[in-house]
């Protein structure tokens, strides 16, 4: 600043001494300092601004970044054509080009991921709730109960196969009744599919109809047969049956196969015989399972015999109960009918 108003007076000097050559000399070589001088403040505030600023935008340039690539798009876009060369140009589409992935990729960090990634690495969209990883742990146990018969030995043996923890048993509060009543439940669940899938084909004249003892016959023995893989340790499963907790679930399987067997049978009824057709079946069916538990016999054929007679017992006392009845209202009508006879001829049922 000091040498600068030494210029300046020195130029002054020598206007006033007559020498303006030399004092415009000297003005020129003043405005080139000047010039300098500018031009090294502006370098050093370039040099110095941007620690500063990357100080305090650091944080704000990674939250917005995406945001900011967004707006530099729409920029561009609204922009003319500029008039630069070929090389120039091709240049800027090769930084537009790379720009816009970069804008993508952005907006795909930034999209929500609804998908979830378990613990083996697969990607699902779907949650598996607590009771289809029960039914799923159980179904996997059945292939155990030969080995650890039916107890929670089996459960835990599955659950290692399934890549889960042996504590998974911990989810099955009925220990082993968890186990029988699943099998259970399966089996019926398949019966009932196999029953309404015979009695379409019967509606869509694909399949003859069978009598009423045929069919309750192989529908008792089909739902039987799916016990002989694990007939040795039927016993065990009965027993766990008949706790008293598993008694009510028990029942209510047993209720609702029968009533299938029924109702697949073709039996509408409304009346007592709703009853005392299913309660005669019950008996059948648990007659013959015990039975079955005993047999030795190639391929259970005593079983079979012994349920092929109970059958047609259940239809003979249905058909004697008809008869029973039809005779009944004979009866009965017979005795109104004499007792009108008798009141004409006694003259009661004459007017006076």
């Amino acid at each position: 600043m000091f040498s600068t108003l030494r210029s300046r007076a020195k130029v002054t000097q020598l206007f006033q001494e007559g020498k303006p050559a030399a004092a415009a000399l000297n003005m020129a070589a003043l405005l080139k300092g000047l010039r300098a001088g500018r031009a090294l403040r502006a370098l050093a505030r370039v040099v110095a601004a941007p620690t500063a600023v990357n100080l305090q935008s650091g944080s704000l340039s990674r939250r917005f970044h995406p945001a900011a690539l967004r707006l530099q798009d729409e920029s561009k876009s609204d922009k003319s054509p500029s008039s630069s060369s070929s090389s120039s140009s091709s240049t800027d589409h090769e930084h537009g080009h790379g720009h816009d992935l970069g804008h993508r990729a952005a907006e795909d960090a930034a999209r929500p991921n609804t998908s979830y990634q378990d613990q083996g690495g697969d990607q699902g969209e779907e949650y598996e709730t607590e009771e289809q990883l029960q039914a799923r742990i159980l179904t996997a146990a059945l292939e155990f109960v030969p080995l650890h018969g039916w107890s929670l030995e089996a459960i835990a043996a599955a659950a290692e196969t399934l890549g889960l923890s042996s504590a998974s048993t911990g989810m099955f509060y009925n220990g082993a009744g968890d186990l029988v009543l699943h099998f259970v439940a399966q089996c019926n669940s398949q019966l009932t599919e196999t029953l309404a899938e015979q009695h379409k084909q019967v509606q869509l004249g694909q399949a003859e109809p069978k009598k009423t003892a045929d069919f309750l016959r192989d529908a008792v023995e089909t739902r039987l047969r799916m016990h002989i893989p694990y007939i040795e340790y039927w016993p065990q499963a009965m027993s766990i049956l008949l706790l008293p907790h598993n008694i009510p679930e028990s029942l209510k399987h047993l209720s609702t196969l029968v009533d299938d067997m029924w109702y697949y049978a073709g039996d509408r009824s409304t009346d007592m015989n709703w009853y005392t057709k299913r309660a005669a079946l019950t008996g059948i069916y648990n007659t013959t399972e015990l039975v079955m538990l005993q047999d030795s016999s190639p391929d259970f054929l005593d079983t079979w015999n012994f349920l092929d007679n109970r059958i047609q017992d259940v239809v003979n006392m249905g058909t004697a109960a008809k008869q029973a009845q039809a005779t009944g209202e004979t009866v009965v009508q017979g005795l109104m009918g004499a007792a009108v006879t008798l009141k004409n001829l006694t003259g009661l049922n004459q007017r006076r």
